[in-house]
């Protein structure tokens, strides 16, 4: 099987072009290839595949071998794979996943812009009590528990993050991003994700990225442009007062491709 590693930011897949259909996705392969160390290091493995409606169909498997309803960097990096490696030659792409379309652009170089069109169950959790600075739950493609902390660096995020993630009220497990405001007047903040599915600390998380952005507006009333800070570099995050527009902009590189054995 021919794959191309990517990486959004620091969140990292395995893409695969699966347009003719002939790949079967299997849970160890998954585990097996995206296991750091022993296989080729993976936050989760990319199916490119055909739509009849759409430029193409976009599914996503997490490192653990389940898969997930959307994920912002993996958006990314397929529309940075359909414009520079499959050469389609659109200003915009529209693309399908498990949890509805989507669309974006490339924006020049290796910057590329996803506009996320879900978001729901704002708030529809409470998750209060997991800080005295701020807390918010929402569904940005995935659920996502944002919690606001002085310092970012100081959390363990393992223990924390894991606790928080298996907490009884998420049946189906959350993601958990810890959120730090550098600057308040320019709106600029840290984020450090503990991604389900991974069951680690990732370097950045698109829909936690979006998840941030949709808690800033709501605690500290943020709109526009938001600046974030991820382990794996910087994004930006535009919210309008509605929250009915949301945009999600980084860089995506093509790291190497290769073949395996599945």
């Amino acid at each position: 099987m021919h794959f191309y590693k990517y990486s959004g930011s620091g969140n990292d897949f395995l893409l695969v072009n699966n347009l003719d259909g002939k790949h079967r996705p299997r849970i160890s392969f998954i585990q097996k290839w995206c296991k750091r160390r022993e296989g080729v290091g993976a936050d989760g493995v990319i199916f490119v595949e055909k739509s009849d409606d759409h430029d193409y169909s976009m599914r996503i498997w997490n490192a653990d071998g389940s898969e997930a309803e959307m994920c912002g960097n993996a958006a990314r990096s397929s529309i940075h794979f359909a414009h520079h490696i499959l050469k389609l030659g659109k200003e915009k792409y529209y693309f399908e996943t498990m949890n509805g379309d989507y669309e974006g652009r490339p924006l020049g170089g290796d910057m590329v812009e996803v506009k996320m069109t879900e978001l729901y169950d704002v708030d529809k959790i409470n998750v209060s009590d997991f800080s005295t600075k701020g807390a918010l739950y929402c569904n940005t493609g995935v659920p996502h528990a944002v919690i606001q902390v002085n310092n970012v660096e100081d959390i363990n995020i393992h223990s924390l993050g894991r606790m928080i993630r298996n907490d009884v009220r998420f049946p189906n497990g959350t993601n958990v991003d810890f959120l730090e405001v550098v600057d308040h007047k320019k709106q600029v903040i840290k984020l450090r994700v503990y991604e389900r599915g991974v069951e680690d600390e990732t370097l950045c998380c698109g829909t936690g990225v979006m998840a941030a952005a949709v808690t800033c507006r709501k605690l500290m009333g943020w709109s526009g442009e938001i600046t974030v800070h991820a382990k794996g570099g910087r994004l930006s995050a535009v919210v309008d007062d509605k929250l009915e527009n949301l945009y999600f902009q980084g860089e995506v590189k093509m790291v190497f491709e290769g073949e395996i054995n599945d």
